[in-house]
């Protein structure tokens, strides 16, 4: 499923002229430099293509269609076609010994002569000429190369580049030409009925690595490998227990690697590396669904989990018509024409495993089935707020109060971001983890903010919808409900005021009675509300504005029975609610 669905992407990028993606037999490469031969086949020029990175004075090579490069495994030697690492085409390297290098390099000169020997045209014959006069040994004296020995012999891929043309010499109609007609006749092997595509064909025995996964090997990772005995059966050895065709694997590893590529398609939730897309070649369903799951966060601009995606106002306006036409239960075409609700729609999260990815989640909907359960998420969530801050809480901010804020490390447990992303995909109820964490840090930190209480409003909500607790959503509102009887609330409410009362009687405090009481106050009530109530008297008459928090103890506590001797998880999250809601209107007030 998840194979043939890449696959069918990459047949669409590849219809698309308006898109740079490989055709079979080509792949992408980073490419630092350009070696510029003359007629001849003298290296009278080096291009550096690298480019500044936004941020910082870092080079980064460009991303080239190169011909197809195959996986290297070990130290087992095999040159690629026109484009390769400085150890094969120059000899040279900092580290490698120089009797490798030597190797290295006529292994890359014997393939070049072989398939260029009967090529016609000036290019053939000027790489020809040039990987015969070339000298290794020698290349470090070479006045060309001197510029950026330090750099290439670091370790750089590069192409060539004939002078006085446009382009590079793999570009060139009889090279290439010379390329697919060498891979066709080697294009033999295992045939078998491929598993994604049904036909039978030549089966791939090693699939091209994937690129672009968070903390995976910087070479690459496979979904697809078999390369020790006990994952082998029926004498079948590699990837010949999963008959995939050179073709389809060329196809599915292409198309994702376009995506992690792609900063528009790619999120990173926790530790899955997220990739998205729809069975179309319009842009506009890519454009929505990367504004629906990277919402912009309070910093969002400086984050590293925004993953430098850039916002487009029109698109931003697009989805935020959306979201209120979902939420008023309207169509989603009511905002755009271009989109067709039915379209498929595709996520992929994806975590490394050693030298393997491990699939996080899988998730296909219509795209409009994908975008309800992203609005009903956002809706969950939706609880009061001060104006700066932001409306619709992104992912990964959620995920960021999950840890100390001391930390400088991800303590999200693996496997909580991607239960998290399917529960919300899926429309079920948020992982318990996920509240329990979120109470825990609370606890610790005595800190109701806007993202914890919408958290905990979202998760208690969710549930009591799944669950028919309808007596709990008189509670689960976006401001105060003043209404509520609920205990819980009731207290989480009084302890708002109970602190405002301190706060008001002595301004400058710098501990409260949420520093010393909030966690035990959540938790067993009877033991501490006694004790909050007779130091309010003291407060009370200390303060100018003590008669109001007075009528507002008596108020709330009119709502009171008794104080019971310990509440549930379920009930602190809905005191926590009540604290927060209660406390947002008390400053509210004193703002107008």
């Amino acid at each position: 499923m998840i194979l043939s669905s890449l696959c069918r992407y990459y047949e669409i990028l590849a219809d698309d002229s308006s898109i740079t993606i490989p055709r079979v037999g080509y792949s992408s490469a980073k490419v630092s430099f350009a070696l510029v031969l003359s007629a001849s086949g003298e290296l009278i020029n080096i291009l550096d293509l690298r480019n500044k990175a936004e941020k910082g004075n870092k080079l980064l090579p460009v991303q080239i269609i190169v011909p197809e490069q195959r996986v290297r495994s070990g130290t087992k030697i095999m040159p690629y076609f026109m484009c390769d690492n400085n150890k094969y085409m120059l000899g040279v390297d900092k580290k490698e010994s120089a009797d490798r290098l030597i190797n290295l390099f006529n292994s890359f000169m014997n393939f070049h002569v072989k398939l260029l020997d009967n090529v016609p045209g000036i290019a053939a014959r000027a790489v020809i000429n040039f990987l015969k006069e070339w000298d290794p040994k020698n290349a470090k004296e070479h006045p060309v190369l001197q510029k950026y020995y330090d750099d290439i012999a670091a370790g750089a891929t590069m192409v060539f580049k004939l002078e006085g043309e446009r382009g590079y010499i793999h570009e060139l109609t009889e090279i290439k030409k010379c390329w697919e007609d060498y891979i066709a006749s080697e294009n033999t092997g295992f045939i078998s009925q491929c598993l994604v595509t049904g036909r039978n064909s030549v089966i791939a025995q090693v699939h091209p690595k994937i690129k672009g996964v968070e903390k995976a090997q910087s070479a690459g990772a496979s979904i697809v490998s078999f390369n020790f005995d006990a994952v082998e059966s029926y004498g079948k050895k590699q990837s010949f227990n999963s008959p995939v065709s050179e073709y389809a694997a060329f196809a599915y590893t292409t198309a994702l690697n376009y995506m992690l590529g792609n900063q528009r398609q790619k999120i990173q939730i926790g530790d899955a590396t997220t990739v998205f897309w729809a069975e179309s070649p319009k842009s506009i369903y890519i454009d929505i669904a990367a504004e629906l799951l990277n919402m912009p966060g309070d910093d969002a601009e400086t984050d590293e989990n925004t993953n430098a995606y850039k916002r487009d106002p029109r698109v931003q306006n697009i989805v935020a018509g959306i979201l209120k036409k979902v939420a008023e239960g309207k169509k989603i075409t009511e905002v755009t024409e271009e989109i067709n609700p039915e379209t498929k729609f595709y996520i992929l999260g994806l975590s490394p495993n050693n030298a393997r990815i491990s699939i996080r989640f899988f998730h296909v909907d219509s795209f409009e089935g994908f975008v309800e359960k992203m609005a009903q998420h956002y809706n969950d969530m939706e609880i009061i707020k001060r104006d700066f801050e932001v409306e619709n809480i992104p992912i990964w901010r959620m995920l960021r109060e999950l840890k100390p804020k001391t930390s400088t490390e991800q303590k999200v447990p693996p496997g909580l971001s991607s239960a998290i992303m399917r529960s919300i995909l899926n429309g079920t109820s948020y992982p318990s983890l996920l509240f329990n964490m979120i109470m825990s840090r609370i606890r610790a930190d005595h800190e109701v903010n806007y993202v914890r209480a919408a958290i905990t409003k979202a998760y208690l909500l969710r549930n009591a919808r799944i669950h028919n607790k309808n007596n709990l959503k008189e509670v689960l509102t976006v401001g105060l409900n003043e209404q509520s009887t609920n205990t819980a609330y009731l207290l989480g409410r009084l302890f708002a005021v109970l602190e405002k009362a301190q706060q008001d009687a002595n301004p400058d405090i710098n501990t409260t009675i949420k520093d010393r009481y909030f966690a035990s106050a959540c938790a067993t009530p009877a033991s501490v509300f006694p004790i909050l109530l007779r130091l309010s008297q003291h407060h009370i008459s200390k303060s100018d504005y003590g008669l109001i928090n007075e009528r507002r103890i008596g108020e709330i506590m009119n709502g009171l029975n008794s104080f019971p001797s310990h509440l549930s998880l379920e009930e602190q999250g809905i005191f926590m609610l009540g604290y927060y809601h209660q406390k947002h209107a008390l400053y509210q007030k004193k703002e107008n």
